[in-house]
């Protein structure tokens, strides 16, 4: 090859050749304007420029290029609910269905009819909920940590703001007689106290070094003592003086919870929902109480429970679901757990009150998240009715996208709801299906079938979208939260006979692991710790091994230890490492893996695409998107005929392959990406000024105009190489396509030769090539083998 520094003085030495060889070629016969091919009409442009980050043809426009699709699940998702009574004596029941611009719902209980939905500004739903003494709601909410009171007597909704400064959730909510309110928080685990007479936030500060959850607390009428349940990977119970706000630790020992979900607190003794488990505690000595299984009469220290916590007491002790929903009581004279005899047929307990009716107390709650379930249960007749009460459904923040590669319909998953929907481009409508989970990624098989990978469980599932849903269908095929403390299955991918799945490690821990399911047996090998203390966010089958990009992040609660991604190659039979590169220094997360039209690896990297030799992963270019760090579920990318479309920190991108340049198409307000078969995408639009997206949304790339594109590197005329660079000159069509074709049935050598120079010419007057450029060109093409 000519040394490129060279390459100029070559070919002005080399122009009066070419100029009369094809002098000669032409006195042979045939014409310059002889078409070569009349059965194939030139459908190139005698005018062609290349392409700039403002040209229209690469979806760059005025208008925004991303079509709005609308909410395609409306759905309902109720995180806990509260019972309380209005000032003109109207027993309701309070939730906040969880999505864009929040709601309080507040529904009659003997009408069943909703009185209100009112504004929360700024929140997307509420993991606390409490009535006060004097009737007033207060609701603690996400993303914005605020806390808002509503007046039951008025109708009104007051925001009270955010009581600690940079937190973004509020748990817990609890009240004391004389109407104040207490919290937790997250990210920073802080505990609060709100006095409504004064507005007055008393702040108990971060109440643990490392771990970010301040999830539940209870308020002890009896001590004037705040229970407080931090966690994750270590539950911790603390119990603070509201007079002195000194703090104690008085976890029971040997617990081995990673959470205290739930606190509630009824005859000086605490009630904790710990990592599921009920566990009863005496609020004074901070002991661990045991208590009697009436169903064996044995004594226990925990049992299962599936519910909000437990209710206040009333008739019979508090009352609570258990893991198989039977509705259970806690005798507080007795310390005796029994089975109520009704069951809980909506889901686990959410929300609790009690409200006399002809003089006795009955119990009445909500069950279950997703149907606004409701139940009133009378302990004097061991009755229990259950209803559905009219929440507001609302559109729900969207989790991910796929598309069907069979029929371009384009299934799509809900954040924490875990409800599927299915679009149908064709008529514009979606569908609601199963409910997974929540879906951190899925991909096709060859049958038509789907593996899931679905949070909180670490769960892989494999679905069959058109056939009737089962208990084994969705087949769960394992989970990994228990046996190896992952819960994010952030990577699927199928090949071959296997799976491999790369996941995030469970809350509080650190170090993701690479799995390997094997399709016919059903057996799978978990490789956790394959970069220290890091997620595995992306996976990509190369021969016999297996790329993995990290991601910094360890699981939720905790802080990264690591500095920068890296890029592995795995022995997916022994999970030994076999290269361990950093491709793009400083990155926090390699958010996606795949093989070019050049045969190398290209991954995405935050906001840098980078290539990399596909053997040894050595980088070979980086092309920059933006600057900033993302997380291990951020990041998407689609080839499309020598094209890199991406999605990464809100922006859709394209990246030319053979310019190696990026163009943003818009800045922001999207997530993930997936490419029906007739090259649509869709991508997931958060509204402007939404916090989450909620939207299906789609783009339309312009039409190629060269499909199966020459993607090589230089410019090849037959069997040689001209050593000109190859680029796109216009969308989809190469300086090579756009050369007379070369696998064309030529009737001679010249008259191939002839019309790479005519094409040339055109090529050199539009200023696509340069003179040089164009010599090397007609030089290869006499040297060519095409046409002889």
């Amino acid at each position: 090859m000519i040394p490129r520094r060279h390459l100029r003085q070559v070919l002005l030495r080399a122009a009066t050749v070419v100029a009369l060889t094809l002098g000669l070629l032409t006195t042979g016969g045939l014409t310059a304007a002889a078409d070569p091919d009349p059965k194939r009409p030139d459908p190139f442009p005698s005018e062609v420029g290349p392409i700039r980050p403002d040209d229209s043809r690469i979806g760059i426009a005025a208008e925004d290029p991303v079509r709005d699709l609308g909410a395609p699940i409306s759905s309902l998702t109720v995180m806990e609910g509260a019972v309380g009574r209005t000032p003109d004596g109207r027993d309701v029941v309070y939730a906040v269905p969880a999505g864009e611009n929040a709601r309080l719902n507040v529904v009659d209980l003997h009408t069943r009819q909703l009185i209100h939905a009112l504004p929360l500004p700024g929140a997307a739903g509420a993991w606390a909920i409490v009535v006060a003494p004097n009737g007033h709601l207060y609701v603690g909410t996400y993303p914005n940590a605020h806390l808002y009171r509503y007046d039951p007597g008025t109708g009104t909704v007051t925001d009270l703001g955010q009581p600690i400064p940079g937190e973004s959730y509020m748990y817990g909510l609890t009240a004391d007689p004389d109407g104040n309110v207490y919290a937790g928080t997250y990210p920073n685990a802080h505990a609060f106290k709100y006095d409504p007479s004064n507005g007055q936030v008393t702040d108990y500060g971060s109440l643990d070094p490392v771990q970010q959850y301040a999830r539940s607390t209870v308020y002890d009428p009896d001590h004037d003592k705040l229970f407080v349940g931090v966690s994750t990977p270590n539950a911790r119970l603390l119990r603070i003086d509201v007079a002195t706000r000194v703090i104690e630790d008085i976890t029971p020992p040997g617990t081995t919870a990673k959470d205290f979900i739930d606190l509630d607190y009824a005859n000086g003794r605490i009630f904790a929902n710990a990592s599921s488990r009920l566990v009863v505690i005496d609020a004074v000595t901070g002991e661990q109480v045991k208590f009697t299984d009436a169903a064996t009469g044995s004594q226990v220290m925990d049992y299962p429970i599936a519910a909000r916590g437990v209710s206040a007491a009333g008739p019979g002790g508090v009352y609570f679901t258990d893991n198989t929903l039977n509705l259970m009581h806690y005798d507080l004279d007795t310390n005796t757990l029994a089975r109520t005899g009704p069951r809980v047929t909506r889901g686990g307990s959410i929300g609790y009150g009690w409200v006399t009716e002809n003089d006795q107390q009955v119990l009445y709650g909500l069950a279950g998240n997703y149907s606004g379930g409701t139940f009133r249960y009378d302990p004097q007749a061991n009755t229990l009715a259950q209803w559905s009460s009219p929440f507001q459904y609302v559109p729900v923040p969207l989790m991910h996208a796929l598309a069907d590669p069979s029929n371009g319909k384009v299934f799509v998953n809900a954040y924490l709801n875990g409800s599927t929907s299915v679009y149908d481009p064709a008529t514009g409508k979606s569908t609601v299906t199963a409910r997974q989970g929540q879906v951190e990624d899925w991909a096709w098989d060859t049958a038509g079938k789907m593996y899931v990978g679905i949070y909180p469980y670490g769960r892989l599932s494999l679905w069959d979208p058109n056939a009737p849903a089962t208990p084994t269908n969705p087949e769960q095929l394992f989970s990994l939260v228990d046996s190896h403390h992952q819960n994010r299955p952030v990577a699927v991918v199928p090949a071959g006979d296997k799976v491999y799945v790369g996941t995030t490690p469970a809350y509080g821990e650190y170090g993701g692991a690479l799995t390997v399911y094997d399709v016919p047996t059903g057996a799978f090998t978990v490789y956790r710790h394959l970069v220290a203390d890091q997620t595995i966010s992306s996976l990509l089958p190369v021969g016999t091994g297996v790329w993995a990009g990290s991601g910094i992040e360890g699981g939720q609660g905790t802080d990264p230890i690591a500095t920068e991604a890296h890029l592995v190659k795995v022995d997916p039979s022994t999970g030994t490492v076999l290269n361990d590169v950093v491709p793009v220094p400083g990155a926090a997360s390699i958010n996606e893996l795949t093989i070019g039209p050049d045969g190398n690896l290209w991954g995405l990297a935050d906001g840098i695409v980078f290539v990399a030799d596909p053997t040894t992963g050595a980088a070979l270019r980086r092309i920059p998107v933006f600057s900033g760090l993302t997380g291990a579920n951020d990041g998407a990318l689609q080839w499309r005929e020598g094209y890199l479309y991406g999605v990464t920190a809100g922006r859709l991108f394209v990246v030319d392959s053979l310019a190696g340049e990026a163009i943003t198409l818009r800045d922001h307000g999207l997530n993930r990406l997936t490419q029906t078969p007739d090259g649509t995408y869709y991508t997931l639009l958060r509204p402007d000024g939404w916090t989450n997206p909620t939207n299906l949304a789609s783009y339309t790339p312009p039409v190629d105009g060269c499909l199966q594109s020459d993607l090589r590197a230089t410019v090849w005329t037959g069997n040689i190489d001209s050593q000109v660079t190859n680029r796109h000159v216009t969308y989809g069509c190469t300086l090579t396509d756009v050369l007379p074709d070369a696998d064309a049935d030529w009737p001679s050598h010249a008259a191939y030769v002839v019309a790479v120079d005519r094409k040339v010419k055109e090529l050199e007057r539009a200023g696509t090539v340069e003179r040089w450029e164009g010599t090397s060109i007609r030089i290869a093409a006499a040297r060519s083998n095409v046409g002889r």
